[in-house]
């Protein structure tokens, strides 16, 4: 009899759980500093020109608004040195705009980008010190090298005063090994895009964002986690 009554609670709550879904279809959330959002007013546009994809989600005093270059399914980093990987977000409070940005900025590095010249004479090595063509001090990487060139390198230590786009080479070998630096620390994150059939769009994401103008009383830097967006229909723009 429990066992009964147990299979018939869990029945319960997966249907719960199967309306919930088609409840929320199409659907955006996404956590503000441990904060549940979860916008009414949701739209996604594709310029047909450039193929640049913007997803905007507002509520009656907030409202979060992400770029991406295309639909395509697959990750795009925030806070890099293309401005059509951008995510934002502005609150209203007592008449004052709040406005939070993963424009870029400098600072320690969250994300360095593979590696875009492979060098010679290389070999792994547990700590590589780094130099940079920015204005940059202090990165230092964790580097893999085969037959001399280096295939990867990982941050051992985050530096400081790196700028995204900034082209770092590593000593040692030829000193020729490099790579660029993608994000920094307090404006970076990432969108993925799951799914771009049948014209709506779905995926997840999770940035930092900073804040645009100090002058005002508020947190530097927001955070947003868990965040996701489900069949948001995409409408077509010039």
């Amino acid at each position: 009899m429990k066992k009964t009554i147990s299979l018939l609670t869990i029945f319960i709550l997966l249907a719960s759980c199967s309306n919930d879904v088609k409840f929320n279809d199409p659907g955006f959330q996404v956590y503000k500093n441990n904060t549940l959002i979860k916008p009414t007013n949701v739209v996604a546009y594709k310029s047909v020109s450039t193929g640049v994809v913007s997803i905007q989600a507002s509520t009656d005093v907030e409202n979060i608004s992400m770029l991406i270059t295309n639909s395509y399914v697959g990750s795009y980093y925030l806070g890099t040195s293309n401005s059509n990987t951008l995510a934002t977000y502005n609150s209203v409070s007592n008449g004052v705009i709040y406005n939070y940005s993963t424009t870029p900025k400098r600072g320690s590095i969250n994300r360095i980008s593979s590696i875009v010249t492979p060098g010679s004479g290389y070999t792994s090595s547990s700590a590589a010190q780094t130099t940079t063509t920015g204005g940059g001090t202090g990165l230092v990487v964790l580097t893999t090298a085969s037959n001399g060139i280096v295939t990867s390198a990982k941050i051992v230590t985050p530096g400081n005063n790196y700028f995204p786009g900034d082209l770092v080479t590593i000593n040692g070998g030829n000193n020729q090994a490099s790579f660029y630096v993608e994000n920094t620390v307090g404006t970076n994150g990432v969108i993925t895009i799951t799914d771009s059939s049948n014209g709506t769009i779905s995926g997840s994401f999770k940035f930092n964002a900073l804040n645009t103008d100090t002058s005002l009383t508020s947190p530097d830097v927001l955070n947003f986690t868990n965040g996701a967006f489900y069949k948001i229909p995409l409408i077509s723009m010039p």
